[in-house]
């Protein structure tokens, strides 16, 4: 009986200890999980030792890309981006504040000016903005191409081919002597941004009379 009772107290310790040492071991894993910091949501996925499992969200799918340059139909060229549904609006072409938004969904936006107030907006495709205010805005997606140092007929040729039409064309004197009938200047400039069908001025140079060059 002494025996058996000093066996059965044995495998009583052995058994409380290992109980002991898996509480042990769970309190260990359950402190070091509270302690490690969280993934911030949108941050990477990755790491250096390999993808993880947390969330990131996604950008929500727009009618239109509003990334680029805009035209409210006057002097204005603000710039838009959109990273993850956060929207920067760059008014500097307008020396205005950087306005910012967001996304609310595939077809409204909603941008604070600092200068003005807060506007929602729907997106309309193709390329078009139309704010709360009653305001529009619509996507520059040509660029102008340059045509500087060609012929009429050539610089015609190729602005018609970009989707662009020549508009008033002015022939000048070039005392330089550095353009022969050719285009020394254009407005708007060659890599503006500019909607489908704007006209672009061109500035013919024509030879002085001979012995008059600079």
């Amino acid at each position: 009986m002494r025996v058996r009772n000093k066996i059965f107290g044995g495998l009583l310790t052995a058994a409380l200890a290992t109980v002991l040492n898996a509480a042990g071991a769970g309190a260990a894993n359950a402190a070091q999980l509270t302690s490690a910091p969280a993934t911030p949501v949108g941050a990477s996925a990755h790491t250096a030792s390999g993808p993880t499992h947390a969330a990131v969200t996604a950008a929500t799918p727009l009618v239109f890309d509003v990334n680029g340059t805009f035209t409210d139909g006057g002097s204005a060229r603000p710039v838009m981006s959109d990273v993850n549904d956060v929207l920067t609006v760059d008014m500097s072409s307008q020396h205005r504040p950087t306005a910012t938004g967001v996304v609310i969904n595939g077809d409204t936006i909603l941008v604070t000016f600092p200068d003005d107030a807060t506007y929602t907006a729907k997106l309309q495709a193709p390329n078009t903005i139309r704010w709360s205010n009653g305001s529009t805005w619509q996507k520059l997606t040509l660029v102008v191409p340059d045509v500087s140092d060609d012929t009429r007929a050539v610089a015609t040729s190729i602005l018609n081919s970009a989707g662009f039409a020549v508009g008033r064309v002015t022939t000048v004197v070039d005392r330089t002597c550095n353009h022969n009938n050719t285009v020394s200047q254009q407005t708007p400039h060659a890599g503006t941004p500019a909607l489908p069908g704007t006209a672009v001025n061109l500035t013919i140079g024509v030879l002085p009379p001979k012995g008059q060059c600079r």
